[in-house]
């Protein structure tokens, strides 16, 4: 089999594992930790998923396609950039920490933040994954991630059976980026002939070229976490830690299945990069329409599911004290739908070459997401944070591909529906 293809299985076979024994888990310990502390974790991760890009200022594609072409000239990026990421991370990190004594009104909650925060650090500037990928090795990252995510719901179970505290669960995190990091990190000195310390004082140009050719990627990294956690964030400022964990523990079944119509995409791309290279236009969009439609029943299914049984839903699988969650799991579901078509016309677009546009679209979704949320968080609370996302994905996903190509991609979208012949 193509080497490629056995390291996409790979990528594949992680992600679909990851995200099972996450949702497994995350379910256990919010229905154990109530609504309060759950989402005291929940708001310290997506502040995570925020710094991320900041730390990383979109280094690692750059990483990416350096290594792809010349290892050694790759690995001293990668020196580089565990550099500028650690000082990036200092930095950020203080300033967040000083934000935080301010918010947090006992030592309790500012302690466990922290602790998540500061931890994150071995998957900030981790750079081994980066490696992996590039060098068709990606077999060492499900290794890695798989095995920690397996210790870390091992370690979780424990602390559940014998009563212990949120502070607990956040450790439990830490953990698990730690375990993978020196896992990544054992193999990567396995990998290579030379030690990666040596190249470290060589790669001062290095670090300037990261930080002139990452600083785009960042942006448009930051604009997407931006969209994706701004409910989230603001909740936790607007309002309280209880209304972020009803809010995540929605979003988590609303989200848990995308992994399958993702998976679907990962390998139908593989296709449509294939039919993108032939003289064939009618070949190429109908490879386009039939995964858009296919992506879209893949997420619309479930979707329904949750939005006509959503109370007992939650009752079931969190318990009572989740109950203002189903109020807000239909409307979760519905945006989920709308997030899985929109990666895919993101994916189609980036075929084509619209990485400016896709720029500028999500940092426009971005600023309206934001914007959205502050009006109507203070008005309708966790509706209006849901509502607020609902539009955004909305937009992403196709109102604002019709700026793209004189509609090209929307055109495709709709007409997908039509009634025609099925090809590959």
């Amino acid at each position: 089999m193509n080497k490629a293809l056995i390291n996409t299985a790979w990528i594949m076979g992680e992600k679909v594992m990851f995200a099972l024994a996450g949702i497994f888990i995350t379910v256990y310990v919010a229905r154990y930790l109530g609504p309060n502390e759950f989402g005291l974790i929940s708001l310290a991760l997506a502040i995570v998923a925020l710094i991320t890009p900041l730390v990383k200022l979109g280094s690692e594609n750059v990483i990416f396609n350096r290594l792809a072409r010349n290892q050694k000239s790759g690995l001293l990026l990668m020196a580089a950039s565990t550099r500028v990421r650690f000082i990036n991370f200092l930095v950020v990190n203080s300033l967040i920490t000083v934000g935080a004594w301010f918010y947090f009104d006992t030592l309790h909650k500012m302690l466990v933040f922290t602790i998540i925060i500061w931890g994150s650090y071995f998957i900030t500037v981790e750079v081994y994954s980066v490696f992996f990928n590039a060098t068709l090795s990606s077999k060492f990252n499900t290794i890695a991630q798989n095995g920690a995510l397996g210790i870390a719901v091992l370690l979780k179970l424990f602390f559940i059976h014998i009563g212990a505290t949120v502070a607990y669960f956040a450790a439990a995190n830490i953990m698990q980026w730690l375990i993978s990091w020196i896992i990544k990190r054992y193999f990567f000195n396995k990998s290579i002939k030379s030690g990666f310390q040596k190249v470290q004082r060589h790669s001062r140009r290095h670090a300037r070229h990261l930080l002139h050719a990452g600083l785009p990627l960042a942006i448009s990294s930051l604009s997407i976490a931006l969209y994706t956690r701004t409910d989230q964030v603001m909740l936790g400022a607007m309002l309280d830690e209880t209304h972020v964990g009803w809010y995540s523990a929605a979003l988590t079944l609303a989200q848990g299945w995308l992994m399958f119509p993702v998976a679907l995409m990962t390998s139908w791309m593989v296709g449509v990069n294939e039919a993108a290279r032939s003289n064939d236009v009618t070949f190429f969009e109908n490879r386009i329409k039939n995964m858009f439609l296919v992506v879209f029943f893949m997420a619309l299914i479930p979707a329904l599911i949750m939005g006509i049984f959503r109370h007992p839903i939650i009752a079931l699988v969190y318990g009572d004290g989740y109950t203002p969650a189903g109020n807000i799991l239909a409307i979760t579901a519905i945006s989920s739908v709308f997030s899985a078509y929109g990666t895919a016309a993101y994916r189609v677009i980036t075929v084509i070459g619209g990485y400016a546009f896709l720029l500028k679209k999500m940092l426009f979704v971005s600023l309206v997401n934001v914007i959205l949320n502050y009006i109507l968080i203070p008005h309708y609370g966790m509706m209006g944070a849901a509502s607020a996302t609902l539009i955004a994905e909305i937009l992403s996903a196709l109102v604002l591909n019709a700026l793209y190509q004189r509609g090209r991609v929307l055109r495709l979208q709709i007409t997908a529906f039509l009634p025609r012949k099925v090809s590959a």
